[in-house]
Order: C-alpha cells, then structure tokens, then sequence
C-alpha cells in the first residue's frame, strides 16, 4: 500500500496515520536517508492492507474484531430482549 506526500506531511504524521513508526516506514523504503526531508508528490510504502505493523502486530486487529463482534451480539441480545418484553406486556385476550 502506498501513500503520496502531501503538503504539510511529515513523515512522522503518515506514521501515526498507519498506526506504525517512522522507522519502519523509513525501512520500507531505503531511499529515504533523511526523515526529515521528503517531498510533496513522493509515493511512499506504509505497508501492507490489513494495517500489520510494530507496534501493534495483528492481535491488535484481531482484538478489534473481536470487539466488533461482541458488540454486535449484544446488540442483537438487547433487540431480542425488547422483543419479549413487547410481547409479554401485550395485553392478552381473554
């Protein structure tokens, strides 16, 4: 996955942005010798798609999904549980 420079980037920004650090984007692209210097218009590799990175490795991912998922569930629960209690404070006929 590739970025192009934008005015006012620094390469410290475009790190955070990926969730990664200026080193490994730095080791991902050799013809950067100075972090400090980079131009607008340049293309720069970040990475791959799925937002691996140093830091956070994909547990963090894996955790994200996770999360998502246990919220969904929750939320179907909470829908059910409306549903029931709906039906149970209905009045019946008699």
């Amino acid at each position: 996955m590739y970025y192009t420079v934008q005015p006012g980037d620094s390469l410290h920004n475009i790190a955070m942005q990926y969730n990664t650090t200026v080193r490994h984007l730095m080791d991902l692209n050799p013809r950067i010798s100075n972090p400090n210097r980079i131009r607008v218009g340049e293309r720069i590799e970040v990475g791959n798609q799925w937002g691996l990175n140093p830091w956070r490795g994909n547990e963090w991912q894996r955790g994200q999904e996770e999360y998502q998922r246990g919220r969904e569930e929750y939320r179907r629960g909470r829908a059910e549980y409306r549903k029931g209690r709906e039906e149970y404070s209905r009045p019946h006929g008699r």
